[in-house]
Order: structure tokens, then C-alpha cells, then sequence
């Protein structure tokens, strides 16, 4: 009775490529998609054209408060009054935790009215924040 050598016997071992590449496609899927969600919560404005800072740091805002040319102010795609962005001002400051760890960006158009944007900053200040962020557009 002759018995097989299992140590010389010639397996191939094959490695099946379709899950990794089913999970290299998702995640593409899903980085085209958020990137494109992201863009799209920005309202279009024409921002002050201005030197701005020089540093290279990019802090996250945790608010983000747009204030478009006709004077409505428009947070996370929603345009709100003064009373609704005080609430969420309040709920920002709450889920950040404390006045001092947000800082809000304000996206002003350049053509907005100026006693909107003053009120927007007045209403920030009574809430104790001081460190307020307004974006501009580096000249070119």
C-alpha cells in the first residue's frame, strides 16, 4: 500500500480579489459622495476681497453662519431669523463644551447689509463668544 507524500504535493492557493474590490469600490463611492455633500452646503456668495490671515492652520468651524446679500441668514442649507440662530447658537456652544471651544465662521456676501452683519456679530457677543472668524477671499 503506497501512501501519498502530503508534503511534496503542489496546491495553488488562490486568493479571490472580489471582496477587496468590492470594498475599494464602496469606499470610493462614498468619499465621491460626502465630497460632493460637503461642497454643497456652502452657499454661493461673493465674499470681501481681503489679504486675510497668513496662517496655514485650518481649524474646523463649528458653526458655520452664512449671511447672504439680500439679508437673510442661512445656517446648514436652512435659512432662520435671529430667534432660530440664537437657539442654535445655544445648541452649538452646548455640543462643542463651553463658549470658549467654539468659534463660529461668518460667510458674509460682500453686497450684505451691514446692520444684518452687525447683528449677526452682537447676538454671537451676548452669548460670550469672542473668538469670531469672518471668511474673506484672498485678492489675486
Amino acid at each position: 500500500m503506497q501512501f501519498k507524500n502530503s508534503r511534496n504535493s503542489n496546491r495553488a492557493v488562490v486568493i479571490d480579489m472580489t471582496p477587496m474590490i468590492d470594498i475599494v469600490f464602496q469606499l470610493l463611492i462614498f468619499f465621491l459622495v460626502t465630497a460632493q455633500m460637503a461642497e454643497q452646503s456652502r452657499a454661493t456668495l461673493e465674499l470681501p476681497k481681503e489679504k486675510g490671515e497668513d496662517s496655514e492652520d485650518r481649524e474646523q468651524a463649528g458653526l458655520m453662519i452664512n449671511v447672504l446679500a439680500d439679508g437673510s441668514i442661512v445656517v446648514s442649507d436652512n435659512v432662520v431669523s435671529f430667534e432660530a440662530l440664537d437657539r442654535l447658537v445655544e445648541e452649538a456652544i452646548a455640543h462643542a463644551g463651553g463658549v470658549d471651544a467654539l468659534k463660529p465662521l461668518i460667510r458674509a456676501d460682500r453686497n450684505c447689509d451691514a446692520g444684518k452683519l452687525n447683528e449677526v456679530f452682537n447676538r454671537l457677543s451676548a452669548r460670550g463668544i469672542s473668538s469670531i472668524r469672518l471668511a474673506t477671499e484672498r485678492n489675486r
